[in-house]
């Protein structure tokens, strides 16, 4: 008896323990679980939005963490993909990260044509999340063969569209409604309109509204339920008549007043009379969060008041997006509002002029931060892609949390926008939801399949059968990096390289040694084990089509060819006795490239020959070999040596060869006939030094026999990028799509000072775009107009 009663005894303490498990409870658990996984974002700086065909591109980007609002340090892989206007791939990288930002570009030629280019970044843990934090950005390449007209800033009146935004998604009779306006054109730019109206069915005004540049607006008025209302513009360049919503006899509105000088931020729970009579007794929750950040009170309508305030003090509130959701006793979402929480202050830059010397002027950057990185391009003051259109800040803070990010989002955090943050909540009021729903919330956390990629996998099989218990091992090395790895072959002849950071067009080789570290000669193969990975939630261009109106203006790149003055000549025989030495692989060097051709009766050794064209050679008592560069005496630098396009790691072998027995040798003491570079630890370096041998045909043979197989990287990381200014035609051009300087990697060091050199041009001022964020999640968005001669 005894036990039964203590049976039903743990089943009532059971029931009691569930019971009290309170909504909020469940709420905190539900955002817990949702956001324990860290999400990733990125931002990233071109140094400007239009690129004639014959120039570079430049990026720099920016990742950063939104559990820790820091920048993201663990991230290495990055992908990009670039497309066309018809959506097809026209390349794509794999791109190096570390310590939260990475950098690139692409040289153009004449094979990308005129039109629009989408660039998409993303990596592959995002594939794990339903919301989208990829990046996109669309560019504009001009061709320069064919001509170019200005496009004109004003909006296309024409295409004109208006859409309306109550708060909580319904206009509600017999209160005050706030509800959003935004006025768009078919390319989605903003317009601009002063005197637009609400009038009811006897044309009576009953409120009235303006839009700002991005075409933000927002008019309160009272409905009645019997009531029709239309909105109306009516000015020389556009008329419009739209009506309203048909009134809601009951329901929930949440709205907010966010004042900046004001420590609290007030979200009010409204409903009209009857819903005074329909909500009696029932209990609602309004929840602030971001991310896992969130706070919460319980509201009910029991003191026959149709407003309830609630007060949440912003300092516990995060920088950017807030989401405040109404939720009933069952969990189940109402309504939500969006609020922005600004805390501080972003890092001041100044730049001035500092000295001019000869063809160039010096400028001296100081931003006020502690560590950190930071981008700046430098345009001419008549730059047509000069504008800012993406900030840093718009990104981490705005699009981080908006169903509809905002492309151009430089005009929120621009210093010079004095009505900035009334525009940020004009804005909030045209979006009626977050990113992130309350659905998926509640749903339970996001599978994790998909995983971080660090650097590339290197598989491999060797042919030779293994004995039992052998300790045979695969070395991988890469002479031109000093790189050598090892690693065990397993029961089934394989192998494998694991987090490899390595270029493409890297040479690695590979040997297989036996217990004494002696190389074996077997067959063996390796590949690049790595699929690109696919962007799960396919990248979100949104494609115009929208005619374009252009400038009554005369074209660029539209100059006739001068007429050339000919003159017919005598016919003149000239007998040349010179015979010109023919080099047959010159074309598979760099031009920088010195060519020699043997002589048959030249017998010096190639390792005598090498020792007088720039290197150290150096022969021990065992018969080993060691090149170096003699310019690199503080830490010895040995060359990439080829024979017949084959990179050879023994350089033993050049022993006992000699001229005659070479056809060309090539000396390219830049190393830029072979590309190569390859950490196993996450840093990416490359050597100086080419020497390609080319042998006579039959004098191989089987004198090189090589114990060891080699592999072209693929797949791997895109090469170290060097951005150069583009030569434009006349300096008509260069104002209009010239760069003056990009400078990706400005290291910031607790405000000490930074130099920028750019040349003499002209020009009275010049447009500086930076962009950048320190160790502590402080970012940094500004665009300066500097004065040459002075500061700004």
């Amino acid at each position: 008896m005894k036990l039964i009663i203590r049976f039903f005894s743990f089943l009532f303490c059971l029931q009691s323990f569930s019971q009290a498990i309170s909504n909020q409870d469940k709420i905190t658990k539900y955002l817990t679980d949702y956001f324990s996984e860290d999400r990733e974002i990125i931002h990233v700086q071109f140094n400007k939005n239009i690129y004639t065909n014959n120039e570079d591109i430049g990026f720099k980007g920016y990742i950063f963490s939104k559990n820790n609002n820091i920048p993201n340090s663990t991230t290495t892989n990055v992908q990009l993909i670039v497309y066309n206007n018809e959506n097809q791939i026209v390349q794509k990288q794999l791109l190096y990260a570390q310590g939260g930002i990475f950098s690139g570009g692409i040289h153009l030629n004449e094979k990308f044509k005129g039109g629009n280019y989408h660039f998409h970044f993303y990596t592959n843990w995002m594939n794990n999340f339903k919301e989208d934090d990829s990046f996109n950005q669309t560019i504009e390449i001009i061709d320069t063969k064919e001509p170019y007209t200005f496009k004109t800033n004003e909006p296309n009146w024409k295409t004109a569209e208006i859409r309306l935004f109550p708060e909580g998604g319904i206009i509600l009779n017999d209160i005050v409604n706030t509800i959003g306006v935004k006025i768009t054109d078919c390319n989605k730019k903003g317009i601009e309109i002063t005197n637009g109206v609400i009038l009811d069915s006897k044309s009576n005004e009953v409120a009235s509204f303006h839009t700002n540049q991005m075409g933000n607006g927002v008019f309160y008025f009272t409905p009645n339920l019997n009531e029709k209302y239309t909105l109306k513009i009516n000015t020389d360049k556009l008329e419009i008549e739209h009506p309203l919503d048909k009134i809601s006899e009951t329901g929930l509105i949440l709205t907010e007043h966010n004042y900046p000088t004001k420590n609290n931020l007030i979200v009010v729970l409204k409903t009209n009379k009857k819903g005074l009579q329909v909500y009696q007794n029932k209990k609602f929750i309004v929840l602030i969060q971001q991310n896992g950040n969130s706070m919460q009170q319980e509201v009910t309508f029991n003191n026959n008041k149709t407003e309830q305030p609630i007060f949440f003090d912003k300092s516990f509130l995060p920088n950017g997006i807030n989401t405040a959701r109404v939720l009933d006793e069952d969990l189940n979402e109402i309504t939500q509002r969006l609020a922005y929480i600004e805390h501080d202050v972003t890092p001041t830059t100044i730049i001035q002029t500092k000295t001019t010397a000869n063809d160039s002027i010096i400028l001296s950057g100081k931003t006020e931060a502690g560590k950190g990185h930071l981008s700046i391009s430098i345009l001419p003051e008549k730059i047509i892609s000069g504008t800012q259109k993406k900030s840093i800040l718009g990104t981490f803070y705005l699009n981080a949390y908006l169903d509809k990010p905002v492309n151009d989002n430089y005009f929120y955090f621009n210093p010079e926008n004095k009505t900035r943050l009334q525009d940020i909540e004009l804005l909030l009021v045209t979006q009626p939801k977050s990113k992130y729903l309350w659905e998926n919330i509640k749903a339970g956390p996001p599978k994790i399949t998909y995983e971080s990629e660090k650097g590339i996998t290197i598989n491999g099989k060797v042919e030779k059968e293994q004995k039992t218990n052998s300790k045979y091992k695969i070395s991988l090395f890469s002479a031109k990096n000093n790189l050598f790895e090892a690693t065990d072959i397993d029961q089934n002849n394989d192998f494998k390289f694991e987090h490899f950071f390595v270029q493409d067009s890297t040479v690695l080789g590979f040997q297989m040694t036996n217990e004494q570290n002696a190389p074996l000669t077997t067959k063996l193969e390796a590949r690049i084990a790595r699929t690109e990975p696919r962007f799960v939630l396919e990248p979100s261009f949104e494609k115009i089509i929208c005619p374009i109106i252009k400038k009554d203006a005369n074209p660029i790149f539209n100059f006739p060819p001068p007429k050339a003055k000919v003159s017919e000549l005598k016919e003149v025989a000239i007998k040349n006795t010179f015979k010109k030495q023919v080099f047959i692989h010159k074309a598979e060097v760099s031009p920088m490239a010195r060519a020699f051709k043997s002589d048959d009766k030249d017998y010096r050794t190639v390792l005598e020959f090498i020792s007088i064209n720039g290197y150290l050679v150096s022969n021990s008592m065992d018969g080993k070999v060691a090149i170096y560069d003699r310019r690199s005496r503080d830490q010895p630098t040995s060359p990439s040596i080829y024979i017949d396009n084959t990179l050879i790691y023994n350089f033993e072998q050049l022993l006992n060869m000699t001229l005659n027995q070479t056809d060309e040798i090539y000396i390219d003491r830049n190393g830029i006939s072979s590309i190569s570079g390859i950490h196993s630890e996450g840093k990416i370096v490359n050597a100086q030094g080419t020497i390609k041998i080319f042998m006579k045909i039959g004098k191989n043979n089987d004198l090189f026999k090589q114990k060891y197989t080699t592999l072209v990287v693929t797949k791997g990381f895109a090469q170290n990028f060097t951005y150069k200014t583009a030569l434009l035609e006349n300096q008509e051009e260069f104002n209009y799509f010239g760069t003056l300087n990009w400078s990706p990697n400005i290291e910031l060091n607790n405000g000490s000072d930074y130099q920028i050199k750019i040349p003499k041009n002209g020009q009275k001022e010049i447009n500086v775009l930076l962009e950048g964020f320190t160790d502590e999640g402080y970012l940094i968005s500004e665009v300066k107009k500097i004065p040459i001669g002075g500061s700004f």
